[in-house]
């Protein structure tokens, strides 16, 4: 007569491991990210919304160590701007991305702020203080 075999307990752990969160990988999970387009003025040079969001960072930067207020890229052109490794998913912190279309006055935002586990840092409320500061610089003269 035959007996069933249990699993070894290598074959457990495998098994564990390979259905648990250290064997997924980063594209199973959502980066939290909020999102907002703000207006102002058309025609505002792209050059000083630059300015105001580089100001807005660098308040922020020094207030809070979430933010990551190094900017690692910079285009005129399509007025982009960003902070930290934006586009990478497994990344601590905040990080932002700007766009700004002169021609309509918008300027789109955009914030990803992960934690360990993919856990959000309040993405939201931390859009709504950079929105804050950077209203305020681009409605000074």
């Amino acid at each position: 007569m035959l007996t069933p075999r249990l699993p070894s307990a290598a074959t457990l752990f495998l098994a564990m491991l390979a259905s648990g969160g250290c064997a997924m990988s980063d594209s199973a999970h959502a980066v939290p990210e909020a999102s907002r387009t703000l207006k102002i003025a058309p025609q505002t040079p792209t050059g000083r919304v630059f300015e105001c969001a580089r100001k807005r960072l660098a308040q922020l930067g020094e207030e809070e160590a979430l933010w990551d207020h190094k900017v690692t890229r910079e285009d005129m052109q399509h007025g982009v701007l960003e902070t930290g490794n934006f586009p990478e998913n497994n990344v601590s912190g905040f990080r932002l991305h700007l766009q700004h279309d002169p021609e309509s006055g918008s300027v789109s935002l955009r914030l990803r702020g992960a934690g360990a586990y993919f856990v959000d840092q309040g993405v939201e409320a931390g859009l709504k203080t950079f929105e804050e500061g950077f209203t305020q610089c681009l409605a000074t003269p």
